[in-house]
Order: structure tokens, then C-alpha cells, then sequence
């Protein structure tokens, strides 16, 4: 058990100023291990703009259009990358989409973190209001 703190059976009643210098000390220690704007040093914004990007991206289509830049080679090219594109399909189709399966859950796990830090941040900074509250109190 901690010495600061009294014992159940009676003992020496806490001392409320040490315990308030240590959670400042706690407070102070946790704020130098984040760095940033917002609650807890985190650029929510950015992260943010990198779930937006991979919610654009997380599709991957097994049926690109083919096309082609020279007038005769070019199409002959183009038919027979279709030709074979057409043969393979029963092979690339469930791989296609197994990778957006993963690539869904994934991104549907990163949503999920996301809600968890903004909620996390949110009571980083209703504590630390709390704790200016509570010192602006003494």
C-alpha cells in the first residue's frame, strides 16, 4: 500500500497536498510524452484525412479498362490482353476479392480506432479541464 495513503483501519489521513503535487507530476510527465495541438499531442485532423483516404481506395477492381495508343498494334494488343484477361478470370476474380475483403475489415478497424482516440482525447481534455478547475478551487 502506498504510504501517502491512510490504511482502512484509521491511521494518518492522506496528505492532500503530496497527492496533488504527484498527480501534477503525472500530468506534466504524460503532456512532455505528447507533443501536438490537441488532447494528448494527437493530430486527429490528419489522421482523419488519412481514413478518408482509405476509404477512397480500399476497392480494387480485377477489371481495369484496356486500352491502346497505336492504331492496328495497339488494338491487337489490347484484344488479346483481354483474351487472356477473360481466360484468367476464374483464377484472379477470388483473390480480387479476398483483397477487398481484407482491405474492407481493415478499413472498418481503423474507423473503429479512430472513434477510440477522438473519445480518448475528449476526456484527456475534460480531465484536464477538471484538473485546472479543481487547482483554480485551492
Amino acid at each position: 500500500m502506498d504510504s501517502r495513503q491512510s490504511s482502512p483501519s484509521g491511521g494518518d489521513p492522506p496528505d492532500v497536498a503530496e497527492i496533488l503535487a504527484d498527480l501534477r507530476a503525472q500530468i506534466r510527465e504524460r503532456r512532455s510524452r505528447f507533443t501536438g495541438d490537441e488532447a494528448g499531442g494527437l493530430n486527429l485532423e490528419a489522421l482523419r484525412h488519412s481514413i478518408e483516404s482509405v476509404n477512397d481506395t480500399w476497392f480494387v477492381s480485377a477489371h481495369l479498362p484496356v486500352t491502346w495508343d497505336m492504331r492496328i498494334v495497339g488494338r491487337l494488343g489490347a484484344y488479346a490482353k483481354r483474351t487472356v484477361r477473360v481466360l484468367l478470370r476464374w483464377y484472379i476474380n477470388p483473390i480480387v476479392e479476398q483483397q477487398n475483403r481484407y482491405n474492407s475489415a481493415s478499413a472498418r478497424a481503423i474507423i473503429e480506432m479512430y472513434a477510440y482516440q477522438e473519445r480518448m482525447a475528449r476526456e484527456w481534455q475534460l480531465l484536464e479541464e477538471r484538473v485546472a478547475q479543481l487547482e483554480g478551487e485551492r
